[in-house]
């Protein structure tokens, strides 16, 4: 994964304060990530019997990210939980301020506090360079393959909510999904949809001026206003982007 305009980022914090304050802030959201999906705590143990081993991972790179999740006895578990994991560290990260741009892939890799390594690592990275292009984070080759040899295990939901098809066939995540979490035992999660509105609406006055930039973020906010069309009983206008 890339974080999109992190090259602009760092330029804009000019002095070492705000170079601080923006390393602080691009820290903690990474930390929030490790500790929130990827530690292994007491109640994961029933999430391991079904994985088999817990080598779940998280390395940035200046602005490259590298998750890696194993794929276990029940590729059910495997697939829900990287997929649940992806989804709310997007959203966490745009509403943070960090647009993420990456690609999935599947395969054998190793990944240890020194190294990262494997073909996948360089499919993703093939995948996010070249044809992701708008903030979203694509499925490559090896593993749409993947998710459709195990499709009637996977049941219908994340062809339904996990994973969407994108105008120029690509499948990518549906990282909004992650509000509707809760949505049988109590509601979405509002506060985030206007939160991730705020946030595209910035970004999109910000580069009015520059075509190139502004249609990724207006791709963002098609894709915004889509989930509120789809979920229409929950986020009424109010919730959707003007631009």
């Amino acid at each position: 994964m890339d974080i999109l305009g992190y090259e602009e980022i760092v330029g804009q914090s000019i002095s070492s304060e705000d170079q601080q304050k923006m390393l602080r802030k691009l820290h903690q959201a990474l930390e929030y990530a490790r500790r929130t999906y990827l530690e292994h705590r007491p109640e994961d143990d029933l999430l391991v019997e079904a994985v088999g081993k817990q080598d779940y991972a998280l390395k940035g790179f200046t602005d490259n990210i590298v998750m890696g999740w194993p794929i276990g006895k029940d590729p059910r578990w495997s697939f829900e939980m990287a997929f649940d994991c992806l989804k709310h560290f997007q959203l966490t990260m745009i509403i943070e301020g960090f647009f993420i741009r990456g690609a999935i892939s599947f395969g054998d890799i190793y990944i240890d506090e020194t190294v990262v390594f494997g073909k996948p690592v360089m499919d993703a990275y093939k995948g996010e360079n070249r044809d992701a292009r708008d903030p979203r984070i694509i499925f490559t080759q090896s593993a749409a393959d993947e998710i459709k040899k195990h499709r009637d295990k996977l049941g219908t939901q994340l062809y339904q909510r996990d994973i969407l098809k994108d105008t120029d066939g690509r499948l990518f995540l549906n990282y909004l999904d992650s509000v509707m979490i809760a949505e049988e035992e109590y509601c979405p999660i509002s506060a985030d949809v206007r939160s991730h509105k705020t946030r595209v609406e910035a970004e999109l006055a910000k580069s009015r001026g520059n075509p190139s930039i502004w249609s990724k973020y207006a791709w963002v906010a098609k894709y915004h206003n889509d989930f509120c069309d789809q979920h229409s009983d929950e986020f009424n206008d109010e919730y959707k982007i003007n631009f």
